[in-house]
């Protein structure tokens, strides 16, 4: 089904004929009128309710014929599915397609009966969108020069309609500083608020406007003036900043200086007492090896007298030995 139709004009036009004129978007759970016009069942539900509401006949927003004073909605069925398939198909189209995003809505002119035109705005007031053929003759008539028209599909048309009567927003109430329709005021939440036209409070507020503006000027120059001192006070912590690690690397330098001296000096009078402390030790050394070596001699000696037969002879002799023996002290080579 998705090839058939895109050889009848492709997906674009599929989708103007499948868009419900009031939303503008695709239909949803779709419904006819007696008059053969297809809308969305809440958006028809909606318009419908604004126009009991102001108390008018029943109409279709599309061909204003009177639809009786009860309208009864048809399921269309047909055009659900319909919908349903185009949209499987463009999903699938996407994709295949990968990187295709934003794809423009094509809105159909209500006017065109012979055929699809492409509608380039939309009249708020009238609340049609319309082709460059139906616009020019649209904007021809005197009564319309001053409708307001937006982009067709930009939404904007929606926010300048009331969400509860559906009617073109031109009161402003003043209370709740709200723009409002004609309903809202009469009959509606606002009722017995001070009401006037949306034309009268924009008067009243270009009267202000002037006021605001000046307020505002001496507001920024106050802005700028404050911005100004905040850029020196930011200029003043650099250059203070600067200055104080400058004078911090000076003063961690000297130290630095002053630790290397320091720690030089430290170690040569480490390196001084050692030397010291070893010379000590080798002359205490010395002498006990000296020591050592006489009580090896002595020791030798006694042994030739322990076995000296002559009396006189050994005591001769052991006298001579003793009398060189003298006690070890080994404190006095401790250090």
């Amino acid at each position: 089904m998705a090839k058939a139709w895109e050889g009848c004009g492709g997906a674009g036009s599929l989708e103007a004929e499948l868009t419900c004129p009031i939303c503008l978007g695709l239909y949803r759970d779709p419904v006819s009128l007696n008059c053969g016009h297809s809308f969305c069942r809440q958006c028809i539900k909606n318009m419908l309710g604004a126009q009991q509401h102001s108390q008018g006949p029943y109409t279709c927003p599309m061909c204003r014929v009177h639809l009786g004073p009860t309208v009864e909605l048809q399921n269309n069925f047909q055009l659900g599915n319909i919908v349903e398939a185009f949209q499987a198909s463009a999903s699938k189209r996407q994709e295949d397609e990968g990187s295709e995003k934003g794809k423009t809505r094509v809105v159909p002119c209500e006017y065109c009966l012979d055929g699809f035109q492409e509608a380039v705005k939309t009249c708020v007031v009238c609340n049609v969108s319309l082709c460059q053929a139906h616009l020019s003759k649209h904007n021809a008539k005197a009564s319309q020069q001053e409708h307001i028209l937006v982009e067709v599909g930009a939404g904007e048309a929606e926010e300048r309609r009331c969400p509860e009567h559906g009617k073109l927003l031109e009161c402003y109430c003043q209370e709740e500083e709200k723009c409002i329709c004609v309903l809202c005021s009469i009959a509606g939440a606002h009722k017995g608020h001070e009401v006037i036209t949306m034309k009268e409070e924009r008067d009243k507020q270009l009267v202000k406007l002037p006021d605001t503006m000046t307020e505002l000027q001496d507001s920024k120059s106050d802005l700028d003036t404050a911005l100004e001192e905040l850029q020196k006070c930011e200029n003043q912590v650099k250059t203070n900043t600067k200055a104080v690690t400058s004078q911090l690397e000076v003063q961690l330098k000297d130290m630095r200086t002053q630790l290397v001296q320091k720690e030089k000096k430290i170690l040569r009078c480490i390196k001084t007492i050692e030397e010291n402390q070893l010379a000590d030790i080798a002359k205490a050394r010395k002498k006990m090896e000296q020591k050592r070596d006489q009580a090896e001699q002595n020791l030798q000696a006694l042994q030739k007298i322990k076995e000296q037969p002559d009396i006189f002879l050994f005591l001769k002799e052991l006298k001579l030995v003793t009398d060189r023996y003298v006690p070890l002290d080994t404190a006095c080579f401790l250090l």
